[in-house]
């Protein structure tokens, strides 16, 4: 592995920095951003630039390098023109078609190098890298524009601190997602009639909800007119031992769990709802897609806490409920929640929006 970074390095390109106004006097006609990661939080967030960047360059082509997990999300965004798998064929394929890269993964890694090498972009946009032992700023010049940012920053934001925002060029934009009429004359079935609909996402694939936290929130909360409130649990491969103890903890609550759906489905489930609670992660950031009420579960912990918060206009209802004691860098620790003003808040919110 020592031979072969080494090997990376003599083999890369040496570009020189260039001045921000290049940005805006060159004409930019394609554009390839590679994500921060894979996650599907990750491709919702970037559904904003991707928005921001169509203003910018209104007759550029937009790409994305995507997995087979997270191109639906810029599917159902309607806003990419054309997708690069990460494979070595793929990159021989784009050689040489795309203007401009913004690479928004925070480290340097070989496959992203060897990527750039063969596609040969024009100009590469880098943001945040970590110091690795081999891959870093001092031995790594194959780009051309840099925007360092904050490890709290909002990722949100990251174009809005750059070059691209000279002059103030760029406004604030907000995830964007779609959905297909078959799947959403599903959820609606899902959903009994003239109900309030809740719709729980508490686990992701790296964060969870403790059961008797989320059911100590629901006890204390839906206390009137719950037969209007119809209570949907969010059906991964967590769910089934989730939802029986959740049932078990709520039994004057009628809870239901979705089927399994495939991702796209689950998009029209979020966008069916009329609220979600949510622990930071993928569903979250779909709900903030559709602009849902939200309460959201974030352990408490920077940077994370600002890198990812909700992205909600500022008449969106929103509660966010951190835990109790300040966890360090580990977000993935979601649980001992400060519940007791999330009660309040939530139950006046019902009270106030079901008649």
């Amino acid at each position: 592995m020592k031979i072969f970074k080494k090997l990376m390095l003599f083999l890369l390109e040496k570009r020189n920095i260039l001045d921000d106004k290049i940005l805006h006097t060159t004409e930019i006609n394609s554009i390839l951003i590679r994500p921060l990661g894979w996650a599907i939080g990750d491709a919702v967030v970037h559904t904003a630039h991707i928005k921001q960047l169509k203003k910018r360059y209104p007759n550029a082509k937009i790409g994305v390098v995507v997995a087979s997990a997270n191109k639906v999300i810029y599917e159902n965004s309607q806003l990419v023109d054309s997708y690069v798998y990460r494979n070595f064929l793929d990159y021989i394929r784009n050689y040489k078609k795309w203007d401009l890269v913004i690479d928004f993964e925070n480290n340097f890694n070989s496959s992203s190098l060897l990527m750039d090498r063969i596609i040969n972009p024009k100009y590469i946009v880098i943001f945040r890298k970590y110091h690795k032992k081999y891959y870093n700023l001092e031995t790594i010049q194959n780009y051309n524009f840099h925007y360092p940012q904050e490890a709290s920053d909002k990722l949100s934001h990251y174009l809005l601190n750059s070059g691209f925002n000279a002059n103030n060029r760029l406004s604030i934009e907000y995830s964007v997602l779609n959905t297909e009429p078959e799947y959403d004359l599903k959820a609606s079935q899902i959903w009994r009639e003239k109900t309030f609909r809740i719709l729980l996402s508490p686990y992701g694939s790296k964060r969870y909800i403790p059961v008797r936290e989320l059911a100590e929130l629901l006890n204390q909360s839906v206390t009137d007119n719950i037969e209007y409130i119809d209570i949907i649990l969010s059906n991964t491969e967590l769910a089934q031992e989730y939802y029986q103890n959740l049932q078990q903890y709520c039994p004057h609550l009628n809870i239901r769990l979705s089927p399994k759906q495939s991702l796209s489905e689950y998009i029209s489930l979020v966008a069916s709802a009329d609220f979600v609670i949510a622990v930071d992660g993928g569903a979250l950031h779909i709900a903030c897609a559709f602009q849902k009420p939200l309460l959201s579960f974030f352990a408490k912990s920077m940077p994370n806490m600002g890198a990812w918060e909700p992205l909600l206009l500022p008449t969106t209802p929103h509660f966010r409920v951190l835990t109790k004691n300040d966890v360090g860098t580990n977000s993935n620790l979601t649980e001992d929640f400060e519940i007791a003003q999330a009660i309040i808040w939530f139950k006046n919110y019902l009270i106030e929006n079901i008649n």
